[in-house]
Order: C-alpha cells, then sequence, then structure tokens
C-alpha cells in the first residue's frame, strides 16, 4: 500500500486494538496502524497482520499520510490524558472534514470536551465505547457509538459489523439524543 489508501486507521496495537483491526480488515476495509512503541507495531505486522490489507506505520505523521481523505483515524488507547495525548498529535495533521474516533471507555465528560474542541477546528469526533466478547475460538469485538459531531455523514463506514447484527447502549442513546447509535 502506498500514501492515502487506507480506509481507516487504528492507533493503539494492544489486545483490543489488534482484534478490532483484524476484524475490520475481514470484512473488506484496509487499515492503517500505528503504536507509539515500534516494536509492538513491528511485531504485529510480522505476526497477525502479514499477508493482510493492513498497512503498518511507524510515525504518527506516516499513519496520517496513509490514510484517504477524509482520514478517518480511531484510538484504542487508556482513557483519560493518553487519549488528550493523542488527539494533541493528530489534530495538527488532520484537516476539516476529518474523523477521529475514541474507541476507550472515556469518561462522557471528557467526550463532550473534546467533541466541542475538535468541532470548533472543523473536525468530526466520535466517543465510543468498545467491547470483546469471547465466542468460541476468537475474539468478537461490539461497538456501539454515539455521534454528536458528525452531523449528517453516513456513518455506516464505522461499522465492521453485520447491519443484522446491531445493538444499543442506553447511554450511548441517551448522550445526545439527536445522534444516531450504530454498531
Amino acid at each position: 500500500m502506498t500514501t492515502n489508501q487506507c480506509d481507516i486507521g487504528l492507533i493503539g496495537l494492544g489486545v483490543m486494538g489488534e482484534n478490532l483491526v483484524l476484524n475490520m480488515e475481514s470484512k473488506g476495509f484496509s487499515v492503517a496502524v500505528f503504536n507509539r512503541t515500534t516494536e509492538v507495531t513491528e511485531k504485529f505486522a510480522a505476526g497477525r497482520a502479514q499477508g493482510k490489507n493492513i498497512q503498518p506505520t511507524r510515525t504518527i505523521e506516516e499513519f496520517v499520510a496513509a490514510l484517504k481523505k477524509p482520514r478517518i483515524a480511531m484510538m484504542m488507547v487508556k482513557a483519560g490524558a493518553p487519549v488528550d495525548a493523542v488527539i494533541g498529535q493528530l489534530v495538527p495533521l488532520l484537516e476539516k472534514g476529518d474523523v477521529v474516533i475514541d474507541g476507550g471507555n472515556s469518561l462522557f465528560t471528557d467526550t463532550q470536551r473534546r467533541g466541542q474542541e475538535l468541532e470548533g477546528k472543523g473536525i468530526h469526533f466520535v466517543g465510543m465505547g468498545v467491547s470483546a466478547v469471547k465466542k468460541a475460538r476468537s475474539r468478537v469485538l461490539r461497538s456501539c457509538l454515539a455521534v454528536r459531531a458528525s452531523r449528517g455523514k453516513s456513518l455506516r463506514r464505522f461499522s465492521a459489523r453485520s447491519p443484522r447484527k446491531w445493538m444499543a447502549s442506553r447511554v450511548a442513546a441517551t448522550w445526545d439524543r439527536t445522534a444516531p447509535v450504530i454498531t
């Protein structure tokens, strides 16, 4: 893969991040990946991601350059200050209309604050909690997202799940009654 070819990018290659990347790739998405520890990215690329439509990147700049426009960058990092730190690295490299997704379980007030801050810069922010369920021998990742800043934008492209397998969280549904809830 070359620059601007990946459908979505994921930052944070812990267990959940790796499995989510593999899930998205198995559904036909090309995925750029980045981890602050380069060795983690290299191990994933040489192991579970080998031969798949997954592009490892070594810098945040390379990661952003690997994404199709409008860019979709998802984070699977620890809630709190680490999310703010990654957003701080990403935002200078993004453009109006790009999308940042927080896949961690951030405090809802942090999610609201981040959404307002990024909305002012023309960047869409999605607060999305991702959980894993053990099923047979593989992990099935389920997600529920409440979208506030992405008004009018088609969000089906964020879903790597079958349309018949919808679930909604009361918390996400009540966070903003005007927002669609998608899994």
